[in-house]
């Protein structure tokens, strides 16, 4: 018979706050495709969210 391990509720997350300014677009590195624009994202560390600057993706 297998046993099932009940996961703990995460607690919810505070909304994001107001965006901050985009950075301007950078040159293209090599390799990279996408310009993802700035955004938040939450870090599950500390449990707060962090600002990131627009970077290049794959």
């Amino acid at each position: 018979m297998a046993t099932f391990k009940i996961k703990a509720p995460k607690p919810p997350k505070p909304p994001k706050p107001p965006d901050r300014l985009q950075n301007l677009q950078t040159v293209r590195p090599l390799g990279k495709t996408k310009w993802v624009k700035a955004h938040w994202r939450w870090n599950y560390g500390t449990h707060q969210w962090e600002w990131v600057l627009g970077h290049w993706s794959k």
